[in-house]
């Protein structure tokens, strides 16, 4: 009867699993009470909120200017709440920066947060925490320079700032021409290459995507963005050894990074190599416990591999409590039902 159930289940469970497969990568959900918002109007409904605090550790009580920038959009001024507190809303996908440089007492601080899917069926929120840090006295106050930046000719930056431009504009061709561009003046622009990865994976045009951010690596082998974003092109090509090489190599650079961890876990399960891909999800979800939705849906499938329902009915009453309105959510539940079955559970 157990086998008979769980040949069902599994059945029921792989036609369903085709449909969602991409992450949601965020951190916890905005629950409300929150006064002040700036709305980027980027094309997604994920927030990006945080609290800036002085060096001694409690929250600002004034209103500071703070800055959302990106490459791909250009800057986005808003200012924080008298409490320190600061939310934008409507951010697409991308990488974006959180810049403070234009406060007299502090030092320039900025913190990068990334964005790899535009909407989700539940809006996701990444969470910064910024703590300033004083002016050292008689210490020349640093500019701001984006260290992938520093030493590019103007001719290049100039082509860059109009990708920008026409990138915000959502004409990605014309964003990779500029781009293109800026590499042609200064060969070694790892941001440029990078970016022009990043827009080829908007168009789905991932041999391009792969290539480009194989040319940024090419000129640094450590860069870290282009690493991480190689891995996911080549994981959604299909390239499953070579996308494991490149994530495994982002984890030798941020071993605390959740999302790499997460890309991992789904490589090793295409791979095969289901225990391993267990020991990578398992430590994403405890890194980022709200985030990664997807993992709960993955390792369901990984434990009914295994024969074990107990795990599975667990894994997906969590991602059917988290993710209720997936698009095959009603496949799921008979899923879960079945499995219930077979542990006489009902």
């Amino acid at each position: 009867m157990v086998s008979q159930a769980g040949t069902l289940t599994r059945r029921l469970f792989f036609v369903g699993a085709i449909l969602v497969w991409s992450a949601a990568i965020a951190i916890g959900q905005i629950a409300g009470g929150l006064t002040e918002t700036t709305n980027t109007r980027l094309g997604g409904n994920n927030y990006i909120a945080g609290t800036v605090y002085a060096p001694n550790g409690v929250p600002i009580n004034t209103r500071m200017r703070i800055k959302l920038t990106s490459p791909e959009w250009g800057d986005i001024l808003a200012t924080t709440d008298e409490s320190g507190r600061f939310v934008f809303s409507q951010v697409g996908s991308g990488v974006y920066t959180i810049v403070i440089d234009r406060e007299k007492e502090y030092e320039p601080v900025s913190h990068e947060v990334n964005i790899t899917r535009a909407r989700s069926t539940v809006p996701e929120t990444y969470f910064v925490t910024i703590r300033l840090r004083a002016i050292e006295e008689k210490k020349p106050r640093p500019g701001v320079v984006n260290a992938a930046n520093a030493g590019v000719p103007k001719a290049a930056l100039d082509h860059y700032e109009n990708a920008a431009k026409l990138a915000r504009d959502k004409d990605y061709r014309g964003a990779i021409k500029e781009l293109k561009l800026a590499v042609s003046e200064y060969p070694q622009f790892v941001n440029a290459h990078n970016q022009i990865g990043n827009l080829y994976l908007r168009l789905n045009e991932l041999e391009n995507a792969e290539s480009a951010f194989k040319a940024a690596l090419k000129i640094n082998p450590e860069a870290f963005e282009p690493l991480l974003n190689r891995g996911v092109a080549l994981y959604r090509l299909g390239k499953f050894k070579d996308a494991e090489t490149s994530l495994r190599a982002t984890l030798k650079l941020k071993p605390d990074t959740a999302v790499s961890h997460y890309y991992l876990g789904r490589t090793l399960n295409k791979l095969g190599r289901n225990e391993e891909a267990e020991t990578a999800l398992l430590t994403c979800l405890k890194m980022s416990p709200d985030d990664f939705r997807e993992a709960h849906r993955v390792l369901a499938a990984i434990y009914l591999d295994r024969g074990a329902l107990g795990r599975v009915v667990d894994e997906l009453e969590t991602y059917l409590k988290v993710v209720p309105t997936a698009p095959d959510a009603d496949n799921l539940r008979k899923v879960l039902e079945q499995s219930k079955r077979a542990l006489g559970r009902e």
